[in-house]
């Protein structure tokens, strides 16, 4: 048995044998309420012996904590891990006296980037409001770098890039049905919910569809109008 503080862990009733084993039992652990503070015994476990993931999820553990002098030599260890990069990211981007991290936005897009490219949506997004920001160099418009991030973001599900790429395309950009198509994504996203920024970009995003449905509503009574009182031009009358 593998025991914590009184309590016995087994994987599928049987004692852990390995790095695997006590990863399993750590995540386990992680994900349960009752047992989260037993996560990072086993995952160091696992860890010292060459466990990736343990190590990634105990960086990612020590960022929550805010132990980031302990995350960052586990998070750059993790190479290859999308959260792993983003988090050294955002340490770039606010600096980080803690964990020796001059603040640095060229550091930050760089890990951004590499986050991104492995399909981190996050990242995504903080490049977007970086782009549009004018902080990082522009090869063609701000709108134009933010709006490419924010809708690669919003591909992948994102409840806060689809509101965004919303709103650029509405303000910027003046396109309505691309605008409502992202709004509409936003508002039946079952992570919006959960997004912290939730409550806001639903109620925004319902405002902008009733809005938008208001003005389709206008034109085609307008159209139906300019249709049925057809006025015929004879000579000089009218």
């Amino acid at each position: 048995m593998a025991h914590w503080q009184g309590t016995d862990f087994t994987v599928d009733g049987r004692e852990p044998a390995g790095a695997e084993d006590h990863y399993q039992i750590g995540l386990h652990c992680w994900n349960s309420a009752q047992h989260r503070a037993a996560a990072p015994y086993f995952l160091e476990i696992a860890a010292s012996a060459g466990h990736d993931a343990a190590v990634e999820l105990l960086g990612h553990i020590a960022c929550l904590q805010g132990h980031y002098a302990i995350a960052v030599p586990l998070l750059r260890r993790s190479t290859g891990s999308p959260r792993a990069a983003y988090y050294l990211g955002v340490l770039y981007h606010q600096g980080c006296p803690e964990a020796g991290m001059a603040r640095s936005l060229d550091e930050a897009a760089r890990h951004y980037r590499a986050a991104a490219r492995l399909g981190e949506p996050e990242a995504m997004l903080a490049l977007g409001e970086l782009y549009l920001e004018r902080l990082l160099p522009l090869t063609r418009t701000p709108a134009e770098h933010a709006l490419a991030h924010f809708l690669a973001a919003a591909e992948r599900g994102h409840p806060y890039a689809q509101y965004r790429a919303a709103e650029l395309c509405r303000t910027l950009y003046q396109d309505s049905g691309r605008a409502a198509a992202l709004y509409r994504s936003c508002v039946d996203n079952p992570m919006t919910g959960r997004h912290p920024l939730g409550s806001m970009t639903t109620l925004q995003s319902q405002a902008h569809l009733r809005e938008e449905a208001a003005t389709r509503t206008a034109r085609a009574a307008q159209q139906r109008r300019d249709a049925v009182n057809v006025v015929e031009r004879r000579g000089d009358f009218i």
